[in-house]
């Protein structure tokens, strides 16, 4: 099982299977717990470098980032509240000025995840195509969602494993994952929310997948080439999230040598 922790500057944390115990002769005790502590220090080295299961947690830096010298926050109130929220947000700017900010947020949670699911076998990915309603348009996109408290407590990493499940209908608990950012990204300028882009490799095929919430409604698109992925993104078939989580996907399986 998936255990998240707190994010680190450098990327997700690895949580190593507990050691098993040896009997060792009193006379070589000193030698023998040398020889382990060097094969678990290589040991971690590789799996590190794999990263086969990112945890990723919200914690106080996320929300502080880089925090703005000269901008200082007077007040703010929240104007509407229902799956998303409008904060009425009152700033004095470093010049003196008084300005007033609508920002955007969400229900509850963290932030959300968001993933790309790469077949290193036939090189395609899995993507999805949905209503979205802001633009009125069906587009294509990656398993994505909200960091819900009930769900997933402030796990995105669980997020995302929720995510892939519901909406591609894959299961990432034997799969290697990437996180994609060192840490979650702001989504819009005037967006509270934050967004954790991850890629898993060689996700499965789930018989009877966890249901999708009420207002969703999308379809499977399955063996997608990287050429058609970069097509849709150019053509404006992707929307701005699933675009950029697309690019740095992509960008991660050339390092890893999975494409040219």
């Amino acid at each position: 099982k998936l255990h998240c922790k707190s994010l680190t500057p450098r990327s997700a944390t690895i949580t190593k299977e507990n050691c098993r115990k040896s009997h060792i002769d009193k006379m070589l005790r000193s030698f023998a717990l040398l020889v382990v502590g060097v094969i678990i220090q290589f040991r971690g080295t590789i799996a590190a470098a794999k990263i086969p299961r990112p945890s990723l947690s919200q914690s106080p830096e996320h929300k502080r980032v880089t925090e703005p010298l000269g901008y200082e926050i007077l007040d703010e109130k929240v104007a509407y509240h229902r799956w998303r929220s409008i904060v009425q947000r009152s700033v004095r700017m470093p010049n003196g000025n008084l300005v007033d900010f609508d920002i955007v947020g969400q229900k509850a949670g963290a932030g959300a995840s968001i993933v790309f699911a790469w077949n290193s076998k036939s090189k395609t990915c899995t993507l999805v195509k949905e209503y979205n309603p802001g633009c009125h348009k069906i587009l294509a996109g990656l398993a994505a969602g909200l960091v819900e408290d009930d769900k997933h407590g402030d796990c995105f990493a669980t997020a995302a494993e929720h995510e892939l499940e519901e909406e591609c209908h894959l299961s990432g608990e034997n799969s290697e994952w990437h996180l994609l950012t060192n840490q979650p990204i702001a989504m819009d300028k005037y967006a509270s929310t934050l967004i954790a882009p991850f890629l898993v490799l060689d996700p499965e095929h789930v018989e009877n997948p966890k249901p999708l919430d009420d207002e969703e409604d999308i379809e499977i698109v399955r063996d997608v080439p990287i050429e058609e992925v970069v097509r849709m993104i150019r053509e404006g078939e992707m929307n701005v999230i699933g675009s950029w989580a697309s690019l740095l996907a992509i960008e991660k399986l050339r390092e890893l040598g999975e494409i040219p």
